[in-house]
């Protein structure tokens, strides 16, 4: 099949730029000629243009639908081969569109509302969980559920913190290995970003410390009881 040029201009003969369809791809040819405009507008088809700008769409996305497009240009002359752009008798609104844009805010500020209230929380919990096994139960519990909706949010600086937050927990449960891979995991992470979030990274080592600590008072109370 033989490729295709289409030229985009504007009623007043303002050129919009050029495609080539071929049953590859479809280009968008800027360095055109204008010499040729009064060869190539012999040939010419109004068209309103929101169909102008979703039939060019649809040649780039569909490769079926372009070659079946081909097919029909190269064995039928109807189809002229500039396409003047009219103005749209109807505003379009995407209502669909609208709908899931609006469900999508709403779902972010409950999230957001849902995010604060259990890091409130788990902070109480924590704070606890030095002196309770079940508060540091209960806040390590909170910091998962906290994890997956800084997931659902795609923050991943927050899912980060929440994993942080994990730690402290597992630190206060005495599981020292698996905190300690966690905040070197996270510590890793946050230095090798591009953007260095400083404070996730004082964190981390503020974390270090505590698990360094409790973790020599342990061993210590170990071989004073052994």
């Amino acid at each position: 099949m033989c490729p295709l040029i289409l030229t985009i201009l504007s009623p007043d003969k303002y050129y919009y730029g050029k495609v080539l369809l071929d049953n590859r791809e479809v280009l968008n040819l800027n360095d055109f000629n204008q010499n040729e405009g009064k060869e190539v507008l012999k040939g010419k088809l109004n068209l309103d243009c929101v169909f102008v700008h979703y039939f060019i769409k649809e040649l780039i996305l569909s490769c079926i639908y372009r070659n079946n497009f081909l097919k029909f240009v190269n064995t039928s002359d109807v189809l002229p081969r500039n396409l003047i752009l009219q103005e749209t008798k109807r505003d379009l609104i995407d209502y669909r569109w609208n709908e899931h844009v609006c469900f999508l805010i709403r779902e972010k500020c409950e999230l957001d509302h849902a995010l604060s209230w259990l890091s409130t929380l788990g902070g109480a919990f924590s704070a606890l969980g030095d002196y309770f096994e079940k508060c540091a139960d209960t806040a390590g519990k909170i910091s998962v559920n906290q994890l997956k909706l800084a997931i659902r949010l795609g923050d991943p600086n927050i899912a980060s913190r929440c994993r942080l937050y994990l730690s402290l927990s597992l630190i206060q449960k005495k599981k020292y290995k698996l905190a300690a891979k966690i905040i070197e995991a996270e510590y890793v992470t946050s230095k090798c970003a591009i953007i260095v979030d400083e404070r996730l990274v004082r964190m981390c080592k503020g974390i270090w410390s505590k698990l360094q600590y409790e973790y020599s008072l342990y061993r210590k109370n170990k071989g004073l009881k052994s």
